[in-house]
């Protein structure tokens, strides 16, 4: 069983020295600067949201186009954005929302604990 283990250890070891293939494709040109030309319509819209005309692509039109959405939800008065609106009520309501999920997960540990205690004992 040792020797299986050394040998698995060893290969291993070998794999993660040889080179691999890296791929890239997930990454994006983040440096600012347009990978290509845009269109007409493309430099309407950026100059319509305020978008340097030399970072004007798909990308930074779609990124520009998200946070305009997320600053338009709201809560109240304020705008919040994505996912903030459970939190914005106030303490008064985040307090309830962790009295109930703490009332759910006591009891659920609760039950166990119980049925923990009533079981019975195997004798040896």
């Amino acid at each position: 069983m040792i020797k299986q283990i050394a040998i698995m250890a060893i290969a291993a070891g070998l794999l993660a020295l040889l080179p691999m293939q890296q791929s890239y494709a997930q990454y994006v040109d983040n440096s600012g600067g347009s990978t290509g030309t845009a269109t007409k319509e493309q430099l309407a819209k950026c100059d319509e949201l305020g978008i340097n005309r030399g970072n004007c692509n798909d990308n930074t039109i779609l990124a520009a186009e998200k946070v305009q959405s997320a600053e338009k939800t709201t809560y109240g008065n304020a705008p919040e954005g994505s996912g903030t609106s459970w939190l914005a009520g106030g303490l008064g309501q985040m307090a309830g929302f962790i009295g109930i999920l703490g009332a759910i997960f006591g009891s659920i540990a609760g039950a166990f604990f119980v049925m923990g205690r009533r079981a019975r004992k195997v004798a040896a």
